[in-house]
């Protein structure tokens, strides 16, 4: 089969779209995490382990794994020094930017790619080539060219890192920009032929290795706002659902 990233005819593994290290804040004790859906017709899910599917072969696997140790070690780790109080967060220094660039672009990819119902939707167009091509040729690129913007999303000031929401779109000063949460962070992926908009250039991964970290509060989020309003209603509309067939069932 085709190598999703290097596009050759070889053995494919099964991949994690989200790196499963970022599912382990998920977990409960038992090895599982609860998935819960916007959608009234399909049901909350129970996981064992983050879905993977048949979308690397093993070279391309392991160059994917270098990116996420490291970025396991930025997140999770030891690798981000003491890191200096902003007034929108928190500022990392002296990180190694090609492995933390390439790991996010990585994960833009493959939610570009996936065919995964939980986490598709993403659709990045022609850009999902260019992305590929810059992962091909292990290029980070410049700091401009597919940036991330990075939110640890709180509640009473508590990170929320049991929190995952798939893709969402929307615009800013034209440019096309994915918003996905995992882990309890927020990740703004700006998409467009055109640079990201100069008041935000300070908010992204540098080039000198400087990482801001941004935090918010997760009622903050507009966006957010409108997912936990369509998981109430789905829940609401299955409830109602369950009720009916029991209604019938009794008759």
């Amino acid at each position: 089969m085709e190598c999703a990233l290097c596009r050759e005819e070889r053995p494919l593994r099964r991949s994690h779209v989200i790196p499963e290290f970022m599912f382990d804040p998920l977990y409960d004790e038992k090895h599982r995490f609860y998935g819960v859906s916007n959608i009234p017709t399909k049901p909350n899910q129970i996981f064992q382990k983050g879905p993977r599917e048949k979308l690397l072969c093993d070279t391309c696997e392991q160059r994917m794994s270098r990116y996420e140790s490291y970025a396991s070690e930025v997140f999770f780790g030891n690798a981000a020094t003491q890191p200096l109080r902003t007034p929108t967060g928190f500022l990392f220094t002296r990180l190694d930017y090609k492995p933390l660039k390439l790991f996010f672009m990585s994960i833009l990819w493959r939610l570009g790619t996936t065919s995964i119902p939980q986490l598709k939707g993403a659709e990045l167009g022609r850009h999902q080539e260019r992305v590929r091509l810059l992962l091909c040729g292990d290029d980070p690129a410049d700091y401009l060219t597919f940036p991330a913007m990075v939110t640890a999303l709180t509640f009473e000031q508590r990170h929320m890192p049991s929190l995952i929401v798939p893709p969402l779109h929307s615009r800013v000063e034209g440019r096309r920009v994915w918003a996905v949460v995992i882990s309890g962070f927020l990740f703004h992926f700006f998409v467009s032929n055109r640079q990201p908009p100069q008041n935000v250039w300070g908010g992204f991964l540098q080039e000198d290795g400087n990482f801001p970290l941004h935090v918010t509060d997760i009622r903050e989020v507009a966006y957010l706002q409108k997912w936990g309003r369509e998981i109430a209603a789905a829940e609401t509309a299955r409830k109602k659902n369950r009720e009916a067939r029991l209604s019938n069932a009794t008759r």
